[in-house]
């Protein structure tokens, strides 16, 4: 799914006259490829350095391996002078499993039983659980949700290794599971979806979604999956995803209502019943995907796609640096 990132290029056009540009950068696609006046080349990607490999936070664990026999072959004892690095290596413990069983202590109060005749009992407070009746614990749901939503194994897949793990569960429970959870999650959601309206600017796209056994629905016809994001370097980021049926542009009201400001989009004639009351703003990747389809067929570069070229890697450099610096680095433009 294309989320694109936002800045504000600073640069020199035509006449010398100093303009303020939006530009944005695709991250997925072919829409950001570079082209050159010469055939593309293949560069060779750098090898990773081991620092690169393995994150800075990931525990380390030390193995000092010490001689079977701490003797010489004269028989005499050795003393420690150091050590000799070896390698490193990474390991993984595999998640594992286990059965909790909650009881609440039961008290009494004798003095009272004394004093009343009655019999004063108390208990302990167990936390509530996550589902009624059932075993489902926030790991669990957590683990569930981590390989549907972020690996994409679909539910009836995670099955047989739940099975193997020690726990029989079934496509019906697991689902219920999942509905019921996004249910209590939904004040989460709403919140998130107040924050991002109450942004000044949003960027938007919807992309096909493949839904089985969707009610009404054959398993070949399009679903949607929407999405609607704050900037890259807003204080408080969201991106918020939304489900429909359809690609209507009644949806997009719908995903939209109550925001006022700067949604930027591509041309889907669905945005046109956003009305006035929000300033819709192009993308300049989907601008330069035209004339890099126009490059791939002619194998020539036009004015527009160089200076296209020019404003991403100019976008590139600058990525780093901080919103309110005011230095640009020089640059000069092809015409």
């Amino acid at each position: 799914m294309p989320l694109y990132r936002w800045t504000t290029l600073s640069t020199t056009l035509m006449l010398g006259i100093r303009t303020t540009i939006s530009v944005i950068l695709s991250q997925t696609g072919q829409q950001s490829e570079a082209v050159t006046d010469d055939e593309p080349q293949q560069l060779r990607k750098p090898k990773s350095t081991r620092q690169q490999l393995l994150a800075n936070d990931l525990p380390v664990r030390t193995t000092f391996v010490s001689k079977t026999d701490e003797h010489s072959e004269h028989g005499h004892e050795l003393k420690l002078v150091g050590t000799h690095f070896v390698r490193e290596v990474v390991h993984r413990i595999p998640g594992r499993l286990f059965v909790e069983k909650i009881y609440e202590k039961t008290y009494k109060c004798s003095t009272c039983e004394l004093e009343d005749g009655c019999s004063h009992i108390y208990r302990g407070n167990a936390p509530k659980a996550l589902i009624a009746h059932s075993i489902a614990t926030p790991s669990l749901i957590a683990s569930i949700l981590h390989q549907k939503c972020i690996l994409g194994t679909p539910l009836y897949r995670q099955l047989k290794d739940w099975q193997r793990a020690g726990v029989l569960l079934s496509e019906t429970t697991i689902s219920n599971w999942v509905i019921k959870c996004a249910e209590l999650v939904k004040p989460v959601y709403d919140l998130m979806r107040s924050h991002l309206m109450s942004q000044g600017f949003l960027q938007g796209d919807e992309t096909p979604y493949q839904v089985l056994q969707e009610p009404g629905k054959s398993a070949q016809s399009k679903s949607y999956i929407w999405v609607a994001r704050s900037i890259t370097r807003c204080e408080t980021p969201v991106v918020m995803y939304a489900y429909a049926n359809t690609r209507s542009g009644k949806f997009a009201q719908n995903l939209y209502s109550g925001f006022p400001g700067v949604l930027q989009c591509d041309d889907y004639a669905g945005y046109n019943l956003l009305g006035d009351s929000i300033t819709r703003v192009g993308c300049w990747a989907h601008v330069r995907r035209k004339f890099f389809d126009d490059f791939k067929n002619t194998k020539k570069m036009t004015l527009g796609l160089k200076l296209l070229n020019q404003m991403f890697e100019l976008e590139r450099n600058w990525a780093g640096l901080d919103s309110g610096c005011s230095t640009r680095p020089p640059y000069s433009w092809c015409w």
